[in-house]
């Protein structure tokens, strides 16, 4: 839980925040499968591919399947609906939620795949410091590759970012709703 996680604080961080890793908090960082191109069929599970995890949504475009037969030897993989979905290669630390319509689904290699309880971080509070300017640098100078970038679920592990006590959490994900909200409401009348 958050009190056994978060069991130091840092004077420039507020009362009651803390910093951990996200292996630490309870996060679950998966790797996806390499499936093989040859095995693809017209339907079936969808394999979600970096070309997949845009920034902030998942798309559906250019859909590669699965044989719904493979369902057993690739059950570590199948994902779930609201799975938060990171691309781990290329544009690095790009991160969606996986919508329920894109199901049944299951993860390609090189896209992470972010599960936790909810006890210390908030799903979407998570989805939020992912989408920030300092996570993206963070993402950034970690990454290895010459060719193209590449950041470790190892390293992502390690990661170690602010963590407010829940409700705070709870209460900073709703104000940013309501400013997309209100950005959107704008936008629109414009």
């Amino acid at each position: 839980n958050y009190a056994s996680v978060c069991i130091s604080h840092y004077e420039n961080l507020p009362s009651g925040w803390c910093i951990s890793s996200l292996k630490d908090a309870g996060i679950e960082i998966l790797n996806g499968y390499a499936f093989q191109s040859k095995n693809y069929v017209p339907n079936g599970i969808k394999i979600i591919r970096i070309t997949n995890v845009q920034d902030g949504y998942i798309v559906d475009d250019d859909p590669k399947y699965y044989p719904i037969s493979s369902k057993g030897e690739i059950g570590r993989y199948l994902l779930h609906e609201n799975d938060l979905l990171m691309s781990l290669t290329g544009n690095v630390g790009r991160v969606g939620f996986l919508q329920k319509e894109l199901l049944p689904a299951a993860l390609n290699q090189r896209v992470g795949c972010i599960r936790g309880t909810e006890q210390v971080i908030s799903k979407k509070y998570l989805y939020y410091f992912l989408q920030s300017d300092l996570f993206k640098a963070d993402c950034i100078d970690s990454a290895k590759g010459v060719a193209q970038l590449n950041i470790s679920t190892e390293w992502l592990k390690a990661y170690e970012m602010p963590i407010p006590p829940i409700e705070e959490q709870i209460r900073i994900s709703t104000k940013i709703e309501q400013i997309f909200t209100a950005i959107d409401t704008i936008t629109a009348e414009l």
